[in-house]
């Protein structure tokens, strides 16, 4: 099934959206996280994504309290942000929620097979956060010189069979979704989650044809140009 997942981005504890990961200009568009996703989830949302952008970088960032008053929200939540070791990871799983999100993690073999050791892949979804062929790494602020021919087996040596796969250039745009950059991780092999410039229900669509596993959705979300009824057709995607 394909699924959509509201992205709730939170920078300051304020909800916001950034272009392509700048954090100079965020738009912000509440000062709840939990709020937020509790809106999402009585429009239907089935699942979502949180990421801490604070933690992303370097600052404090969400509570534990609020870990749990998202988890208890009745969706399965999946968090990322700052997730760099297991100890972290462990911190927002014991608060119940249900994966964590790791990004610059992959770019060191050690870390990545730790999480992979210690928590496994069920638990830990990989964020692949692409800026052109370059790997994007610490809150997009530095890239890794890895491309999915490092990345791929690397992956498929620990167990990850999904990720999420985020087209830097295109966040918060609403260009449209980077077919070929999901192309080329389904053809790897990867249950795809794609992320990056997706408008609403009928960019979902083409992701879907294109044998995307689901599509994480911000901007779109936010801005009011989607209708009620086509705000809730896109989450039942």
């Amino acid at each position: 099934m394909f699924t959509v997942m509201p992205a709730i981005d939170v920078l300051d504890g304020r909800v916001v959206r950034l272009m392509q990961g700048r954090a100079e200009q965020p738009t912000v568009y509440g000062d709840d996280p939990v709020a937020q996703a509790r809106a999402f989830c009585a429009a239907g949302a089935r699942a979502l994504h949180v990421v801490d952008l604070s933690s992303a970088f370097g600052q404090p960032g969400l509570s534990e309290s609020q870990g749990r008053r998202l988890a208890a929200l009745g969706v399965p939540v999946q968090l990322g942000g700052g997730v760099r070791s297991v100890e972290a990871a462990r911190r927002w799983l014991d608060c119940g929620i249900r994966r964590v999100v790791v990004g610059s993690a992959v770019a060191d073999p050690e870390v990545l097979a730790a999480f992979a050791r210690e928590l496994g892949p069920d638990r830990v979804a990989v964020s692949l956060d692409f800026r052109g062929r370059a790997l994007a790494t610490h809150g997009w602020r530095s890239e890794a010189a890895l491309g999915r021919e490092q990345v791929a087996p690397r992956l498929h040596q620990h167990g990850w069979r999904s990720v999420i796969v985020t087209a830097v250039e295109r966040d918060g745009t609403g260009q449209g979704p980077d077919l070929d950059l999901v192309a080329e991780w389904v053809a790897e092999g990867f249950s795809v989650i794609a992320a990056g410039g997706i408008r609403g229900a009928e960019d979902a669509a083409v992701l879907a044809r294109a044998h995307a596993a689901g599509a994480i959705v911000g901007r779109a979300l936010y801005d009011g140009s989607l209708p009620a009824a086509a705000l809730a057709r896109l989450l039942q995607c």
